[in-house]
């Protein structure tokens, strides 16, 4: 399981496919394990009735759906995208295992980065995607590098070279997420600092000084960006095309929510409602025989709603608040020693995410959801390593 492991932390960013291999090698080798031991893998209870409760919503959603093969996809590729959560969890045994983890996600980053670098600088690009689907799919990563790379440059069993590396890396990442232009991971980032100064009295220092110097460095970008000043002004411009069509599939999103308020019209089914019956007659963005039309509101939280229903919403609420208190009661146990803790790792990038969700659907993405599960469940698996004395 640890090759598996290190095969998902190499290749998230890189290719769904390899990544869904080594998935699928994953469940093969938890099947074979509990054949051979005739034992199931001992679980937090709590994670298996939250997951439980998650996924048997969802299970009655697609069952109620408007379409139910394709909403049953859906529901199976919701499962398929939490395994490494619990490969994580459940596999990652020893200090040098996690540390070798962390230092193949490092690389990767950064080779992710460096490739948004040359696509804006040496192929022209305006918004880089990086390897990633969309620039926007390139914020949603940076956002969770962030906090991931603040924390391997503090892990006492990390290299220096890698504690050196991660430094850089850290500033690799705030220049990247400029250079992507993706308005909604600029909000979440500011939201993740101030959410991060806000509950960690120890840094506080640090973090405004930080601040300071990144609000200094944004200055600098946005003075010397003709693009940069274009998208800041777009922010507040409620006339701005992308801002008006938001602003469009919101109203619309409410309106398939009130004709399907209980169980959601299915998974995958608003962009079929959306562009054949709901869209705005106000709305320029529309389906074209070259180009598909919007699949998702923009906005997780109505996404769910539209989709789900108040059962589809209620399961999505529970999941990410559950385990954004679970994050936030393990760092305030105060039990950590580390410099900076790893449940406050994962605590950040969760509210990166559901913040950035606000204003795009991101979390319902393959890849996304992939790397975030992964990282929650090697943050996990850190802190009980270190409770039980082995980091």
């Amino acid at each position: 399981m640890y090759l598996v492991i290190l095969i998902l932390a190499a290749t998230i960013n890189f290719s769904t496919a390899i990544s869904s291999i080594a998935v699928g090698l994953g469940i093969l080798y938890i099947i074979y394990k509990a054949f051979r031991t005739k034992t199931l893998p001992n679980i937090n209870r709590e994670y298996i009735w939250v997951f439980g409760f998650y996924f048997l919503c969802e299970f009655l959603v697609a069952m109620l759906s408007i379409q139910p093969p394709v909403s049953f996809r859906e529901f199976a590729a919701e499962i398929h995208r939490c395994f490494p959560f619990f490969f994580a969890l459940l596999f990652v045994r020893s200090k040098y295992e996690l540390r070798n983890i962390l230092i193949v996600i490092l690389v990767a980053n950064i080779i992710n980065d460096f490739m948004g670098c040359y696509q804006k600088f040496f192929l022209g690009m305006d918004r880089p995607p990086a390897f990633n689907k969309s620039p926007t799919f390139f914020g949603s990563f940076l956002l969770m590098q962030f906090p991931t790379e603040i924390f391997i440059a503090c892990l006492p069993i990390m290299p220096n070279w890698a504690k050196k590396l991660a430094m850089f890396a850290c500033a690799l990442t705030v220049f990247c997420l400029g250079i992507s232009f993706t308005r909604g991971a600029w909000l979440a980032f500011i939201f993740m600092i101030i959410i991060f100064v806000a509950v960690e009295k120890n840094y506080r220092k640090l973090a405004l000084k930080f601040s300071v110097v990144c609000l200094s460095a944004a200055m600098i970008f946005f003075a010397v960006s003709p693009t940069a000043q274009d998208r800041l002004q777009t922010l507040t411009d409620a006339k701005f095309q992308s801002n008006s069509e938001r602003i469009l599939m919101w109203q619309s999103a409410i309106e398939v929510f009130k004709d399907y308020p209980m169980h959601g019209a299915g998974q995958k089914m608003f962009f079929r409602l959306y562009n054949d019956k709901y869209i705005s007659p106000d709305a320029k963005e529309r389906e074209t025989p070259d180009k598909p039309g919007h699949t998702h509101p923009h906005n997780n939280f109505l996404k769910e709603a539209t989709e789900g229903g108040i059962l589809g919403l209620t399961a999505f609420i529970v999941l990410h608040g559950y385990f954004l208190w679970e994050f936030y009661r393990i760092y305030r146990s105060g039990k950590s020693k580390l410099k900076f803790s790893a449940a406050l790792t994962a605590f950040l990038i969760l509210i990166g995410l559901l913040a950035e969700g606000m204003t795009d659907t991101n979390m319902n993405q393959l890849s996304i959801m992939r790397e975030y599960w992964l990282l929650v469940g090697l943050m996990l698996a850190a802190e009980r390593l270190e409770t039980e004395g082995r980091m």
